[in-house]
């Protein structure tokens, strides 16, 4: 029996869905041949669930069986749900293959018209799940495609990492992705890790570079953007897929471009993607951050000579909640994703943009710098400003 479920891709991915994944891509092709298995990481928008797809429509062609899931933070509670979507559909083909009782107490988690819980028949669930694994395997090679691992339900979580580990030679692979945050120092992935066979390969996907960035635009149809342009679409991304195209539909779709030096429309789904946590800092803490956003090179004195009292302990709880990078060896201040310091930029009304350079104006110590900010504080044509920007 071959379950392919809404494997419809081509055996290749189209060319724009491996811009600057060449390597990545080679990698995991000879990885899954081999037999092993493959986890993919990253943060939000980077393309992992782009290159699962695209694998996973690969891979299908080689496996008997191919169990799918693919989990949502809305959805994370309901127990045995990412099991249900791997093995519903194929549990009755193994059913007659498992002892009485983990047949029940599978039939019990996958249905739910039992009570079936890991606290009251968690090793009869555990065995059961590596024994349909095993009865499949034994028709063919599986491949089990699971993407946003960090939304699985925890029972669902330990029932298949605990089948993860013990695998040993059966021909079965796993093709996963899981978000991690934007510091590849993190290791965020390695509880995943841990849970995934053996044999598994964990690949980081990073950002794309400028060139490939303006390829990604100009496959999906952002033609015709000038070098500057894509240069700042690229550093507002910070290289990400997503957020790139994002701001390429935001200017397609802007009335007016923006002048050279002034900011890229942020669209709202990018503003709520990397602003939800900003509300958990004061007002006076995301005016700071509002400030540094606006600063060329932000630092703890310049905002505090902004007159950020504050700046101290409000830029350490910005970047304990991840909005802010630590830097270790330098004073400076940086947004832990481009992003972000763009989000919060636009989000601010004008008034509270104006208000963040007339502090700056006077805050700066280099004089080109202050004339800058004292022009972006000004409405209509002041001669002064003029005459210091000449």
């Amino acid at each position: 029996m071959t379950v392919r479920g809404d494997f419809k891709e081509p055996a290749r991915p189209r060319p724009d869905l491996v811009i600057g994944r060449e390597e990545l891509f080679a990698a995991a092709r000879e990885q899954l041949a081999g037999g092993g298995s493959l986890l993919v990481h990253g943060p939000a928008g980077i393309g992992k669930s782009t290159v699962l797809r695209a694998l996973a429509a690969e891979s299908a062609e080689s496996a008997h069986t191919v169990l799918r899931c693919s989990a949502t933070e809305s959805e994370s509670h309901l127990p045995f749900l990412a099991l249900t979507d791997l093995l519903g559909l194929v549990v009755d083909t193994v059913s007659d293959r498992l002892p009485a009782p983990q047949r029940t107490a599978l039939e019990s988690a996958l249905t739910g018209r039992g009570e079936s819980t890991l606290q009251r028949d968690g090793l009869a669930l555990r065995l059961a799940v590596l024994s349909a694994l095993r009865a499949l395997a034994a028709r063919g090679p599986v491949l089990i495609v699971a993407d946003d691992l960090q939304w699985l339900d925890p029972a669902s979580a330990e029932l298949l990492g605990f089948a993860a580990r013990r695998l040993g030679e059966m021909p079965v692979r796993m093709l996963c992705a899981v978000r991690t945050d934007t510091d590849p120092q993190d290791q965020q992935h390695d509880p995943f890790l841990r849970a995934s066979p053996p044999n598994t390969l964990a690949v980081r996907l990073n950002p794309l570079s400028r060139a490939q960035t303006a390829e990604l635009l100009g496959h999906r149809g952002h033609t015709g953007l000038s070098r500057s342009t894509v240069r700042d679409i690229h550093r507002t991304s910070g290289g990400n897929p997503l957020f790139a195209l994002e701001l390429g539909r935001a200017l397609a779709e802007s009335p007016t471009r923006p002048s050279p030096g002034d900011s890229l429309p942020v669209p709202t789904s990018l503003r709520a993607l990397v602003l939800s946590r900003l509300e958990m800092l004061s007002a006076e803490a995301r005016r700071t951050l509002l400030v540094a956003s606006a600063g060329a090179r932000p630092t703890v004195a310049l905002l505090h000579a902004a007159g950020r009292k504050d700046a101290e302990a409000e830029t350490a709880h910005a970047a304990s909640l991840g909005l802010l990078a630590t830097e270790r060896e330098t004073p400076g201040i940086r947004f832990a994703h481009p992003l972000i310091s763009a989000a919060l930029y636009a989000e601010a009304s004008a008034a509270e943009r104006r208000a963040a350079h007339v502090a700056l104006s006077t805050a700066a110590s280099d004089p080109i710098e202050r004339a800058r900010h004292l022009a972006l504080a000004t409405t209509g044509t002041d001669p002064q400003v003029a005459a210091r920007l000449g």
